[in-house]
């Protein structure tokens, strides 16, 4: 596994391919079909809370938590971009990280202009699993933050950009995972920019990411 390009988030489901291990997420509170590929996880998505249900899917999370390998507990998180009330977003992100919590799962957080509302509930649950932000794409600045207190960070699609090159360049590679999201790409293209920018090879940037999966997921 050590040698696989590790997609660690992903909703599009894909034919297996020998050197691909992809982690498919499954929002439970949508409308989608609720396949369940493997390896899985999954949570209730900020976009689609609904006002009356907002905790749908949450008793399904519980059972897949008892009765399923879960690697993780998400995506879930806050999103300030979108109408769902704050404080709504904010106790169905709370209920995961107790679940996430009650559990011993990593989460995986979405988060859109929350990054101090997100790190708040993290303290006051005193969750001391690993978190991963995933499809990040903001500064250098923010990246230097989270990374010093120990969060891992996901980068997707937007890195093709050059746009968080400053960011890839400081952040150390034993924090960082790739991801291609809903985005169509070849999680490859993320593997090669990355190792570029790094100036690494790509059995090096590989390696480095499974032994980041292994601390993560175990």
């Amino acid at each position: 596994m050590a040698q696989l390009y590790i997609d660690i988030h992903t909703h599009q489901h894909r034919p297996p391919e020998a050197d691909l291990f992809c982690v498919y997420n499954n929002m439970l509170n949508s409308d989608q079909d609720h396949s369940f590929f493997s390896p899985l996880t999954a949570g209730l998505h900020p976009w689609h809370i609904a006002a009356e249900d907002p905790f749908k899917g949450l008793p399904l999370l519980e059972e897949l938590l008892q009765d399923q390998e879960i690697l993780a507990v998400g995506e879930c998180g806050i999103d300030k971009i979108i109408p769902v009330p704050m404080q709504v977003q904010q106790d169905v992100f709370q209920k995961q990280v107790r679940l996430a919590k009650e559990y011993a799962k990593p989460l995986i957080i979405h988060c859109v202009r929350a990054f101090e509302e997100v790190q708040y509930i993290l303290k006051e649950e005193q969750f001391a699993g690993k978190s991963i932000f995933h499809g990040f794409n903001k500064n250098k600045q923010l990246a230097e933050q989270l990374l010093k207190k120990g969060y891992y960070l996901s980068f997707g699609a937007s890195i093709l950009t050059g746009k968080h090159d400053e960011a890839l360049a400081s952040a150390p590679l034993d924090q960082l995972f790739l991801e291609t999201d809903d985005a169509t790409l070849d999680i490859r293209t993320l593997y090669a920019y990355l190792a570029q920018l790094k100036k690494i090879s790509l059995e090096e940037l590989k390696n480095t990411v499974f032994n980041n999966y292994q601390l993560v997921f175990g």
